[in-house]
């Protein structure tokens, strides 16, 4: 009879303390949303400066092992209407073990479990209509003590017609992981087909498809709070259709990127490939891209990001009674006002290589820029001369090109049979098309033509420019091309 009693005294204790626990942590959960409502929006307000939302929540019911919560996404304007809102339903199973967490056999203490959902509002009504009711998306999310966030997210299939459009879409599965100040973000997309039917202008049947999405993200803020981190976008293949047939077909695409910080420098990387560009069914070939940019002053960046945002979103306030030019034309001398923040520091930026793979032979390109521009001031002087701008603020240029004639006119045979002509006759008006840009390059002193190659290779430093093979000051290369792009004088194509 002891023995019940202590067992029966102790499950009477733990569910107590359980009891207080989760009534403590619900508390927690409360004094926790105006930071995750003051952090969104300062990320809204940073990222999207010109969307003028933001997030607001209401209506927190909070119980002993659960609460309930509405998330709203609204207008941010003195008056904001009802149905212009976006609402975030949430149900919170407090912890310290969630029961949500618990049926998923997850035993690791944490703050609280997150169910969310989309609610209809009149904001969201029609996607209601095409979601036949259901909410575009589930959320399940796990949040930590110390404030960080792990998410599941199920985009729900989509299969929707009207008139002659068509949406149809498989699904999406998100993973993120959130750090509590949002600093910080994890993402990794999959899904597995998108399909869009349009009518174009001409009434025909204007159809993109999209195989195989997958996107991995890790991003953070830097010091100066910039968003750093990586990027990998991969694409299985895009299809564009018109009344049946192919036009376009895109395959093998990716997408990388990286951006981060040393010091005070940036330094990111982009690399592009694409295994087959195929249009009117007629094969391209593939290529790739790859472009670095090191030491770019990251304080200068940061300056130049805040002075435009501000200007570009005090201007957008009146794009309603501006006329279209005016506004693109305001939008510019902005961007041009502000690229003086630039110049500080000594950035590099490089190609190497972008290139292109046809059945006939790959080109490439590569390139290497070295800048100064530790003294702005000067290099913005408006009386400073073209070759003291240059003197001063480019340290080093290299510029490498190589392109086979058989694949350059291979090439030119594509584009035109992929206008309706035969092979033959593609072949026939491709060869003196070639021909006839290696002989204006060689004119120009441009390019060389060498055992059936065309090349082109430049190097600048220290005022001195090697063309081809030609040395030169800067001054007698700017001679050469100072007067309607032409030559100072004749010469010979280089063989």
């Amino acid at each position: 009879m002891k023995k019940s009693l202590v067992a029966l005294s102790t499950v009477v204790v733990i569910g107590a303390a359980c009891t207080g626990a989760s009534w403590y942590t619900g508390k927690l959960i409360e004094q926790q949303m105006v930071a995750v409502v003051d952090n969104a929006n300062r990320l809204l307000k940073s990222h999207l400066p010109k969307a003028s939302i933001k997030l607001d929540y209401e209506n927190y019911q909070r119980g002993i092992f659960s609460s309930k919560i509405r998330y709203v996404l609204r207008p941010d304007d003195a008056a904001p209407k009802a149905g212009d809102e976006v609402v975030f339903q949430e149900t919170i199973d407090h912890g310290p073990f969630p029961f949500a967490q618990l049926k998923k056999f997850n035993l690791l203490p944490s703050m609280a479990s997150v169910h969310t959902e989309l609610e209809n509002t009149p904001a969201t009504n029609d996607l209601f209509d095409i979601t036949k009711g259901k909410s575009l998306f589930t959320a399940e999310s796990r949040i930590s003590y110390s404030g960080d966030t792990s998410s599941t997210i199920d985009v729900i299939p989509l299969d929707y017609q009207k008139d002659k459009s068509a949406l149809k879409f498989g699904g999406a599965a998100i993973k993120a992981d959130v750090s509590r100040d949002m600093k910080a973000i994890t993402l990794d997309i999959n899904s597995s087909n998108i399909l869009l039917r349009i009518p174009n202008k001409l009434g025909q049947t204007k159809e993109i498809q999209l195989l195989g999405v997958s996107l991995k993200s890790q991003k953070y803020a830097g010091q100066f709070d910039l968003i750093l981190g990586n990027l990998n976008l991969m694409l299985k293949q895009i299809k564009v259709a018109v009344d049946g047939k192919d036009t376009l077909l895109l395959e093998g695409i990716k997408l990388a990127t990286l951006l981060d910080e040393k010091d005070s420098n940036l330094n990111g990387r982009v690399d592009f490939a694409i295994n087959a560009l195929k249009i009117q069914s007629v094969d391209f070939g593939s290529g790739k891209l790859s472009l670095n940019i090191d030491k770019l002053d990251a304080k200068s960046l940061r300056e130049f990001a805040d002075h435009y945002n501000q200007q570009a979103v005090a201007m957008s306030q009146q794009v309603q009674t501006m006329d279209p030019i005016a506004y693109q034309q305001q939008r510019t001398d902005i961007l041009l006002q502000n690229l003086p923040l630039l110049r500080k520091g000594n950035p590099s930026i490089s190609i190497a290589p972008f290139s292109w793979k046809n059945s006939k032979g790959e080109s490439t390109f590569t390139l290497s820029l070295n800048l100064d521009l530790t003294d702005p001031a000067q290099a913005s002087s408006p009386a400073i001369s073209r070759e003291k701008l240059i003197t001063r603020t480019v340290k080093s240029f290299d510029l490498n090109l190589s392109i086979p004639v058989a694949m350059a006119t291979e090439t030119a045979a594509q584009l035109t049979l992929s206008q309706g002509y035969s092979a033959a006759e593609s072949q026939k008006l491709a060869q003196p098309q070639v021909q006839g840009l290696a002989t204006m390059g060689q004119i120009f002193k441009l390019t060389t033509l060498k055992e059936g190659v065309i090349g082109s290779r430049f190097h600048y430093a220290e005022n001195q420019v090697d063309l081809n093979g030609s040395k030169m000051s800067l001054q007698e290369f700017i001679g050469m091309f100072g007067q309607f792009g032409a030559p100072a004088e004749d010469s010979a194509p280089a063989q």
